[in-house]
């Protein structure tokens, strides 16, 4: 395979990957905190969902726009005030799924050409628009393995 068909196709599992780390967990398990200063599974889920809209906004910059600026958002800012800690996880896994597999529907159509158009963030500069669908790929691998070692 190409690296660009095995980045979509490793953005395209996020969702039975976050799936398969949340299998059987508890309302109990969710909310507990493994350590001081670290998310809760309800958290990092919540993180997870919040984070594909952003994903989805850069994504689409990069396909629409020339080398368009990427903002920087602060995740704890976020998880501090958009309620991450009473978030259900189940619908912010539901609300993942949707936002992930609509961004990956749309990647699919694309030539291969866009995948080399690029953005500028900030803090991590010049990145591909490949770049970019590997690093959120490869974002919710490790929020599954936070989780499963949270469950641990």
């Amino acid at each position: 395979m190409s690296r660009i068909a095995d980045a979509l196709e490793l953005f395209r599992l996020g969702p039975e990957i976050l799936s398969e780390a949340l299998a059987g967990v508890s309302d109990a398990d969710t909310q507990r905190v493994p350590a001081p200063g670290k998310w809760t599974i309800r958290q990092i889920v919540r993180h997870v969902a919040d984070t594909e809209i952003v994903v989805a906004m850069r994504l689409r910059q990069i396909i629409a726009e020339d080398s368009p600026t990427l903002i920087p958002f602060d995740q704890d800012a976020w998880a501090d005030n958009l309620s991450y800690a009473s978030a259900p996880v189940a619908d912010s896994l539901a609300f993942f799924r949707t936002l992930r597999e609509d961004t990956a529907s749309l990647l699919g159509t694309l030539p291969e050409a866009a995948f080399h158009r690029t953005g500028i963030h900030p803090d991590r500069g010049t990145k591909s628009l490949l770049d970019w669908v590997e690093i959120f790929a490869i974002h919710i691998r490790t929020h599954a393995g936070q989780i499963r070692n949270i469950r641990a």
